[in-house]
């Protein structure tokens, strides 16, 4: 009887002993997952972009099977040990059912397995804030939710350190990295261009693209307009957009693009980032191509001239070299020509048009101004305009001198046309240095009074 017990007891002790030394033989060759805060934190800071470019490239992007394919291949959450196994009440095949490539949670339902990181976190007791913190650059936080590998490499190329080894990445990857890289950030593309460290990886990707990928790119940026010309607005946004400029290959592609940045180029020429995209545009583009931009500048030249950064587009179109963009800005120029001369920004394009030194231009614009050059002599702005046209050498100043005795008298004692006085008198020669000289000697007394008619008389020496 008690030799039995003892038996009794003794295989109960030995029945108990087991199931403890298989734990620990388990435990000996598989890694465990981790059972605290400072444990878990080291876990994710060892899934860095090594591992993370390794894995993406062990995947094809058209590969069905993928959202059933376990994403950590060391399988250290789901290696059916006893600590794992306990997470959900003590089941034997641990929290993943490798059979179906589900995550089974205490209710029996399936849940897909992107939201195990958050399950794991909810049952061991960590709060939201613990999950805030985890989403700093680990490759676990961004599979917690939604497609991991979308998600990593989007959120991995808004990282300093990981944006530069995503570069690099893409620049000595194969055709497969490219893909699988492309396929992460296509979806966030709008994102990554407008971001500090982003637009680097999106500018680096474009170089490596095929056409069909450029495509993809148009696409997605020109969904929506209002977003289109947000990216282009933004200081990093111009610089992805100028970049896709340069690597469109088809003539959809440029098409596409440019009726895009015609619906919004009245807001990019008043941008310092985008207005050189219309140029870019111009430079790059056949005629033909650009025919619909052009007209939205050509139409709304007035408006763009008196801007600081449209009136600097302007003089920068007109001189591109193409013939076609140059003729159609001088027309509408010259039609405005009065207005422009006026305004602060504008009349700096009306000088530039002069210094191109087209005498069919210079010609155009005299016929468009004459009767006014008077008028324009008072303004601070014209006033320089009208100098502009005295000191030309190829043209008779004579038409101008004569259309500014109209008003000489008011001229001359006028804080901006005393100036225009001084240069029509250093131009002037013969008949007409006479006849400028009998209206000074008119209003000699009125002058001697008034600072700004004392100048011109200090001028003369008179």
């Amino acid at each position: 009887m008690d030799s039995s017990q003892g038996k009794g007891e003794g295989d109960k002790t030995k029945k108990k002993e087991n199931p403890t030394t298989q734990a620990n033989q388990r435990g000996a060759s598989q890694p465990q997952p981790p059972q605290t805060l400072n444990e878990m934190s080291r876990y994710y800071s060892d899934a860095n972009l090594p591992t993370l470019e390794s894995y993406f490239c062990s995947l094809s992007v058209a590969d069905s099977s993928a959202r059933q394919q376990n994403p950590f291949p060391d399988n250290r959450w789901t290696n059916g040990s006893s600590s794992s196994s306990s997470i959900n009440g003590g089941a034997g095949d641990g929290p993943w059912n490798s059979n179906n490539g589900v995550f089974l949670n205490g209710n029996s339902q399936n849940v897909p397995y992107y939201s195990r990181g958050r399950y794991w976190a909810s049952t061991n007791g960590y709060n939201s804030s613990w999950r805030r913190r985890s989403n700093q650059g680990s490759l676990n936080s961004h599979v917690s939710f939604g497609n991991p590998r979308m998600r990593s490499i989007a959120s991995l190329a808004k990282d300093r350190s990981s944006s530069a080894e995503l570069q690099r990445k893409i620049s000595e990857g194969s055709k497969e990295t490219i893909d699988v890289i492309f396929e992460g950030v296509i979806f966030h593309v709008c994102d990554l261009m407008v971001d500090p460290y982003g637009h680097h990886v999106i500018m680096k990707l474009m170089e490596r693209c095929n056409s069909e990928q450029i495509s993809r790119i148009v696409d997605v940026i020109t969904q929506q307009q209002f977003r289109f010309v947000d990216i282009c607005i933004d200081s990093f946004g111009a610089l992805s957009v100028r970049s896709l400029l340069k690597w469109l290959r088809s003539e959809e592609q440029i098409v596409r693009i440019v009726r895009a940045i015609s619906l919004g180029a009245l807001a990019f020429t008043s941008s310092g980032n985008s207005f050189a995209m219309i140029l870019q545009c111009f430079k790059q583009f056949h005629p033909l191509l650009t025919e619909e931009l052009l007209e939205v500048i050509a139409q709304n030249c007035l408006r763009i001239a008196t801007d600081e950064y449209g009136c600097r587009m302007l003089q920068q179109c007109l001189g591109i070299g193409c013939n076609v963009v140059k003729q159609r800005l001088i027309q509408e120029i010259i039609a405005n020509a009065f207005r422009l001369c006026a305004d602060s920004f504008g009349n700096y394009v009306v000088q530039y048009l002069l210094e191109l030194g087209d005498p069919n231009v210079t010609f155009s614009l005299i016929n468009q101004l004459l009767g006014n050059f008077a008028h324009l002599s008072r303004n601070k702005f014209a006033s320089h305009v009208v100098q502009k046209f005295l000191n030309i050498k190829y043209i008779d100043p004579s038409s101008i001198v004569l259309d500014l005795l109209r008003d000489i008298d008011t001229l001359l004692c006028d804080p901006f046309g005393n100036y225009v006085i001084q240069t029509a008198w250093s131009v002037c020669t013969g008949e007409l240095r006479m006849i400028l000289m009998r209206h000074i000697d008119r209003n000699k007394p009125l002058m001697r009074c008034n600072m700004y008619g004392n100048k011109i008389l200090q001028k003369l020496d008179l």
